[in-house]
């Protein structure tokens, strides 16, 4: 290294001891703060056990269905042509809700029933003809008995040379009562003819056209309510998979979302108050349906409906006036679970929990105790029963 690079080396480092001793001057006189710790409030919330009332309950927005439903399907797999109604619209019994690609099918019904109807003409025709075949028989076989005993009574009449006429005669007539006895039942034993079968053959055809186009139509079987379409033209759908839902609004029912838990809870006697608006003060009584099913399909082959189980069904009280309720319309069910008037009473946030277990600690003066709770109640807002070896007036710790 050259002397002048010493030199430079030597007074870039005498100018940094400089600076940082100036530095050090400048700032002596105020010290750096040093930060003040937080203080944890480790105070516990404590709460009073009390004796009173209390009622548990649920408050739940049903619809308004009708009782009677029926899920409707094709009975074939297939293109959707046409959609004829759709939710909240009001159906006849009969109508065609909707249908598949039924062209072909049509024409070949439409030219079934003109063959049907052809030979029922023939066979009218036939029936006809022979009902006179079989008279003039009848006739026939009367008369030439008739002339057997004129015969007879002519042979027996008649002497010489008559009489091997007479008895000539009579051998003819008998011949040929015997071909009109057997012509007679030959047609009484013919219990159908070739025309018949002509029109049984047709009958059969147009059925098997009728029931193919049946498969591949929806028809309201009652007068109603569509509750849902599912389905739109230009979809492919296969057999017995639920198209709509239609319902028969003379009997209503009101529906929820199913809860499992809840609906365990709940039988026929359960305390339910019926509100049209959630500002009502006066509910009307409603009956839980424990196993109400309102889907009453009966079509051998359909699967269950994925909407059968998904709701609980409350029936519908008379007292409601039935002007303010209407299919479609959303209510508000209260639902009381419980209600005792003289129970230990703790708010939920006072109860602990480990591993399963359930307890509160109480505080006694100094000292502390653990009680288990042996089992929660009933359940408010802010209060729950406790099972426990406690008393009105216990102080418990808060978690």
């Amino acid at each position: 290294m050259s002397q002048a690079h010493k030199s430079l080396s030597i007074i870039f480092i005498a100018v940094s001891i400089v600076l940082s001793a100036c530095s050090g001057i400048e700032n002596s006189g105020k010290p750096t703060p040093t930060p003040v710790p937080q203080v944890s409030n480790y105070e516990r919330s404590i709460f009073t056990v009390e004796r009173g009332p209390i009622v548990e309950e649920r408050k739940l927005i049903g619809e308004i269905v009708p009782s009677k439903q029926e899920e409707l399907f094709f009975r074939a797999s297939g293109y959707v042509s046409r959609v004829a109604f759709k939710q909240g619209d009001l159906v006849k019994q009969g109508d065609i809700l909707a249908e598949l690609q039924v062209d072909d099918l049509v024409n070949q019904l439409q030219q079934a029933r003109i063959d049907l109807e052809v030979a029922q003409a023939n066979y009218e025709r036939e029936k006809a003809q022979f009902a006179f075949d079989l008279e003039k028989a009848r006739v026939e076989v009367f008369t030439l008995q008739k002339q057997v005993e004129l015969a007879q009574m002519a042979v027996e009449q008649s002497y010489g040379l008559e009489k091997q006429r007479a008895q000539a005669n009579l051998e003819i007539t008998q011949q040929n009562l015997k071909l009109a006895e057997m012509r007679l039942q030959i047609l009484e034993e013919q219990s159908t003819t070739y025309a018949e079968q002509v029109v049984k053959r047709s009958q059969l055809a147009v059925e098997r056209l009728e029931k193919l186009l049946s498969e591949r139509q929806i028809v309201s079987p009652f007068d109603g309510i569509v509750l849902r379409s599912i389905i739109r033209p230009g979809q492919s759908v296969d057999a017995f998979f639920t198209s709509f839902i239609v319902g028969d609004p003379k009997d209503l029912v009101v529906r929820v979302q199913y809860d499992k838990d809840l609906a365990s809870r709940m039988n026929e006697n359960t305390e339910v108050l019926l509100f049209l608006n959630e500002t009502d003060s006066q509910g009307y009584p409603v009956e839980f349906l424990p196993n109400f099913l309102p889907i009453s399909t009966k079509v051998e082959g359909a699967s269950a409906s994925r909407f059968t189980g998904d709701f609980m069904y409350f029936k519908v009280s008379k007292e409601i006036p039935q002007d303010q309720i209407r299919v479609g319309r959303s209510v508000t069910l209260k639902i009381v679970l419980g209600r005792k008037d003289n129970a230990l009473l703790l708010p939920p946030a006072a109860i602990r929990e480990y591993k399963g277990l359930k307890f509160v600690i109480v505080q006694e003066g100094d000292k502390r105790r653990r009680v288990e709770v042996s089992q929660i109640g009933l359940r408010s807002l802010d209060r729950v029963e406790v099972i426990a070896d406690l008393e009105p007036g216990d102080q418990v710790v808060g978690p």
